[in-house]
């Protein structure tokens, strides 16, 4: 492995502006034949990128320098110690992936410069922009001296339109900012977010990120991207292949298949503009939960809401926490507590309280004891002092969220309560192979027809035996679930190659589906090498 230590190195700045603080400025050169210059000195930590030498590094630099203007171009250990994942298992250990450098374009010219840059020394990239990306792997890449690609400063709404119900945004906007705009303008659309809501609207849009509103699997709800691909040319999805089109966020499609998946989870290309629906304010927004106080209780838990969900009754992502909350690995054993499910009706005042005496009937016929509570809300609202935090969410309201140290495992259910306890059952068996319990964690009825669950386990930073255990029990619960035919949806980092191993019909045909689009869009391999498994040839030779 090769890392950096290095004295006095030149870089061109363009416009004689001054290098960035990532490097440490000692002197300047002025060269009227080669322009202004910058000597530093600077001696780092953080790996070279594979392949290339100190003085290719140098050049690289420079020639990501002059593209977006060097005070955009971070190199020392200060300012890559953001580009890392301090939430990782795998965090200040020798299997961390540590980031060479980062570049942050403004525009999506400035992007396909950085890309064709990074395919002349064909060095791989990993994209983020404004989300922290907390127990998914964070910004970092899986290869080490990968160089970030930071899309924060292309951060721009370009459209909102109101009759229609959409936004066009860049990579930078995080649910906050579309939230705020669309307040401030009194825009009378709701959006619906994660938790926490600081995020990058397309980065968890386009990870399967889940919200909580009657549009919480957002992914259904995209409209329409901007795609720099690995070679560097632009392509735009769907109707936005049109010159000039009128329709590129109103439909989804265009002639031949639809191709917008093809850039989500995936490192095929880097989307820099997407259409997302929005849903127009509705008169009245009903906020409930419904409570058990028996772990097992989530089977006829589900089973109730699966009719409702599928007859339209309840149209939001229905979502089952433990209740009363109690933090990871302290539950009682005996008694590790119940389920609130919370759930949310939109629409005409007289409708949602007829939909909710309706759910409540079902649940007491099903299991009689349940608690219930709910909270009313119509317009004109005033959504900034709306009550609970789940009530705020389930309006499209964004929140601070929380950071704890967690790293995450999220997988695919059937729509059944019987399901749902066995997986529990399944995962507290693996938990005890390595000296933990699992009591079951969050349900998200997605859609009608689907069912996922979040599970995660807590890391403590500085404790390498413990996260290594940690690590060990989250790829046990990989196999486990995957001999069981269950798979997942989203994993952090470390585990995505396990995660997609799982999906081996055929002789893993899927994946060398993947491989093949892989090898043909991205013939250098530079775009988020072994993101979620998919490894360009060269690397998946090496690592054979």
């Amino acid at each position: 492995m090769a890392w950096r230590r290095y004295g006095r190195r030149k870089f061109p700045t363009r416009n004689s502006k001054p290098l960035s603080p990532s490097c440490l400025a000692i002197t300047h050169d002025n060269d009227t034949r080669r322009g202004a210059f910058i000597q530093i000195t600077e001696v780092s930590l953080m790996p070279l990128p594979p392949g290339l030498t100190e003085s290719d590094f140098s050049d690289l630099l420079a020639e990501f320098g002059q593209a977006v203007g060097s005070e955009y171009v971070y190199s020392s250990d200060e300012h890559l110690q953001g580009y890392r994942d301090g939430v990782s298992p795998l965090y200040q250990t020798d299997q961390e992936p540590v980031p060479s450098a980062a570049v942050a374009p403004a525009n999506v010219e400035e992007v396909q410069a950085v890309v064709r840059i990074a395919n002349r020394y064909r060095i791989p990239f990993w994209v983020n922009s404004t989300g922290k990306n907390f127990g998914y792997g964070g910004p970092a890449g899986v290869v080490n001296g990968t160089v970030n690609l930071d899309l924060k400063r292309m951060n721009r709404i370009l459209q909102v339109n109101e009759a229609n119900a959409y936004a066009l945004v860049e990579p930078g906007v995080s649910f906050f900012e579309l939230y705020r705009y669309l307040r401030e303008r009194d825009i009378k659309l709701w959006l619906d977010v994660p938790s926490p809501g600081w995020g990058s609207i397309i980065g968890n849009t386009i990870e399967y990120g889940l919200g909580y509103t009657d549009q919480g699997q957002r992914v259904n709800f995209l409209c329409g991207m901007e795609v720099v691909l690995p070679n560097g040319e632009v392509m735009r999805t769907g109707q936005g292949a049109i010159p000039g089109s009128q329709s590129w966020q109103h439909y989804r499609r265009s002639i031949g298949p639809r191709i917008d998946e093809l850039f989500c989870q995936t490192n095929y290309g880097v989307v820099t503009k997407m259409g997302i629906w929005l849903r127009p304010e509705p008169p009245a927004y009903l906020a409930c939960s419904i409570m058990t106080d028996r772990n097992e209780k989530i089977i006829p838990m589900i089973d109730t809401m699966r009719p409702l969900r599928l007859g339209g009754i309840i149209n939001n992502n229905a979502t089952l926490y433990r209740y009363p909350f109690v933090q990871e690995g302290e539950e009682n054993p005996d008694n590790p507590g119940g389920w609130n499910n919370r759930v949310a009706f939109y629409g005409l005042k007289g409708v949602v309280r007829q939909h909710w005496e309706h759910v409540q009937d079902a649940y007491n016929d099903a299991m009689p004891g349940t608690t219930f509570a709910s909270n009313l809300y119509t317009t004109p609202y005033d959504l900034d002092s709306l009550g609970r935090s789940p009530d705020r969410l389930m309006a499209g309201i964004p929140s601070l969220g929380s950071s704890l140290h967690k790293t995450y495992f999220s997988m695919a259910l059937p729509f059944d309560g019987q399901a749902a306890w066995d997986l529990i059952l399944l995962l507290d068996e693996a938990s005890k192979r390595h000296g933990r319990r699992y009591f079951g964690m969050a349900h998200h009825v997605e859609t009608p027809h689907e069912m996922v669950t979040t599970s995660s386990a807590l890391l403590r930073p500085g404790d390498d035996e413990y996260n290594q255990t940690t690590m060990r029990m989250i790829k046990d619960w990989i196999v486990s679930t995957g001999e069981q035919g269950l798979g997942p949806y989203r994993v952090s980092t470390p585990y995505m190659d396990d995660a997609m191993a799982q999906f081996s019909f055929n002789n893993h045909r899927l994946l060398r589906f993947y491989e093949e689009l892989k090898d043909v869009i991205d013939p250098n391999g530079i775009m988020a090498p072994g993101k979620n498994g998919i490894w360009p040839r060269h690397m998946r030779e090496n690592r054979a």
